[in-house]
């Protein structure tokens, strides 16, 4: 029981972390990143949302990612007992 919850945390931490990580990266390089003159513009916020894109489905991969495996090892465990 108690190794569940501490899976759960370790979830949630671990989420919460990279969100806020992401959050730095996204708003202290991401935004205030300008391509050269001829292809500042429409490119410049093309690349951006792409990136920021980028970085927000790796975190809900990796989300993804442990929840599941935390779910499979949780039914392991339950069967085992």
């Amino acid at each position: 029981m108690i190794r569940r919850i501490l899976d759960f945390i370790n979830i949630l931490v671990l989420v919460w972390v990279c969100m806020l990580l992401g959050l730095v990266i996204i708003n202290g390089i991401i935004v205030p990143m300008r391509l050269p003159e001829p292809f500042d513009g429409a490119i410049t916020n093309v690349s951006q949302v792409a990136i920021s894109a980028f970085l927000v489905l790796l975190w809900l991969y990796l989300w993804r990612w442990m929840a599941t495996r935390m779910f499979w090892k949780a039914i392991r465990d339950y069967q085992n007992k």
